[in-house]
């Protein structure tokens, strides 16, 4: 599916739901504003839906109260995109009005994405969904505002690192660039975005490096976060987005993984490999995905179980090299 394709059949369309993923991040809500406010411009009717509710972090955005948990438009909608998801699943409760809709498109950058649409954007080479998204609305002939430019920069930065990871390339840079003359301020956004921290999350991030379990010669680094940890710290699940990487800082570490205790009593991991490991492939291991570097997934299992089975996988990965 060519940009083209895609930019011809978003305009053609009277309304649009846009979706973003279970446990959003910035680069899935930067993608739905982004759009959100493309497709306004145009005179084109969309609405936001979202399973969870979005972290503090992003609550500066323009619009981002603007997501629907619950859902009231299924059926009436002549397109249903689903930005940042790599399988139906990562849509939640929204699922229904995916289905519901008369065409459905996803666009994606995961490698492990499913292509569960009607029409399928998906290219793992792109550093972030908004990279797609700034490259369809340049096709549709929209011009990009003050308050899409934020938003695209937003998604693109936090998924890269704030263009430190591996995964950014020059085009993220030419992109962001373009954005910053859009109107980002660049000190500005940086600041809400990597500067500024709730108390909770440091209280737990204490909790977190103080759980840090090492194996095989210091190559994989365990951290846990259960739910009494964020009981006593008055903690939210967006507070701990991101904290597997003080593991993967240490030096020597080629395997890290966060392991966070679920409300119905699983785990979600959260992994992250050196240049020589493919953190996909472990994910998969477990019925998750994501990228090289960066993987996840959900186990149906207590912490315990959950340490003892990625532990033995993790620790097949590390034999493989050898």
């Amino acid at each position: 599916m060519t940009i083209r394709h895609v930019a011809d059949a978003i305009k053609s369309s009277g309304s649009v739901a846009l979706i973003a993923h279970i446990m959003p991040d910035g680069d899935t809500l930067g993608s739905c504003l982004a759009m959100y406010h493309a497709l306004n411009g145009l005179g084109i009717r969309a609405d936001l839906f979202c399973q969870d509710p979005a972290p503090e972090v992003y609550m500066f955005l323009c619009e981002i109260d603007k997501f629907d948990r619950v859902p009231t438009g299924a059926g009436s909608y002549d397109m249903c995109i689903a930005l940042d998801c790599s399988d139906l699943d990562r849509l939640g409760s929204l699922i229904p009005v995916f289905k519901s809709s008369r065409k459905t498109l996803n666009i994606d950058h995961h490698k492990s994405n499913t292509t569960y649409a009607d029409l399928n954007l998906v290219d793992e080479t792109a550093a972030a969904t908004g990279e797609l998204i700034y490259k369809v609305l340049d096709e549709m002939g929209v011009p990009i505002s003050p308050d899409i430019a934020i938003a695209l920069y937003t998604a693109i930065s936090t998924d890269t690192g704030n263009f430190s990871y591996s995964n950014t390339t020059p085009a993220s840079m030419r992109i962001a660039a373009g954005l910053i003359e859009a109107g980002v301020k660049v000190d500005e956004l940086t600041t809400r975005l990597y500067r500024t921290h709730s108390l909770h999350r440091i209280k737990l991030l204490s909790r977190v490096l103080d759980s840090l379990e090492l194996f095989e010669n210091n190559r994989i680094a365990f951290l846990t976060i259960t739910m009494k940890d964020l009981e006593d710290t008055g903690a939210q699940a967006s507070d701990m987005e991101n904290m597997v990487n003080y593991a993967k800082e240490i030096s020597g570490i080629e395997l890290a993984v966060l392991f966070k205790e679920t409300t119905d009593g699983g785990t979600k991991v959260s992994i992250r490999t050196s240049d020589k490991l493919d953190a996909t492939k472990l994910a998969l291991q477990f019925g998750g995905g994501g990228h090289m570097k960066a993987a996840g997934a959900n186990l149906d299992m207590g912490i315990k179980d959950a340490k003892t089975a990625v532990l033995a996988a993790s620790r097949s990965m590390l034999e493989e090299l050898s």
